[in-house]
């Protein structure tokens, strides 16, 4: 397939995602930011190591995408306390330097 003839990339919401109860108790601003999330494990979605993958998300890339500080943080609660991800490694102020949160997906919202 020539390159001009690719799909654009996309991050898939299904259908399971999207009926979710814990999808439709998200604050608009988290339904917002969780295909960002989606979109830093680039793994196939049905890869089960898809949910193993760390990756990191800093305030500064979300700022990029138009969303505020406290937005972001709000955010980033909403989707943590409804299972969609989960923070492996608290980032802040380490050593001589700043470091970030490292996050995983999480299927956990499939439970709520």
């Amino acid at each position: 397939m020539k390159k001009k003839d690719r799909y654009p990339p996309f991050v898939a919401l299904t259908w399971q995602l999207l009926n979710s109860k814990a999808y439709k108790e998200l604050t608009f601003a988290a339904g917002k930011v969780l295909p960002y999330f989606l979109g830093q494990v680039k793994l196939g979605y049905r890869d089960p190591e898809r949910y193993k993958t760390q990756f990191r998300f800093s305030y500064t890339e979300a700022a990029g995408y138009g969303f505020s500080r406290e937005t972001f943080r709000r955010s980033l609660k909403d989707l943590q306390g409804k299972g969609f991800i989960q923070r492996v490694s608290p980032g802040g102020l380490r050593g001589n330097g700043y470091g970030y949160s490292l996050y995983v997906l999480s299927r956990q919202w499939e439970t709520l």
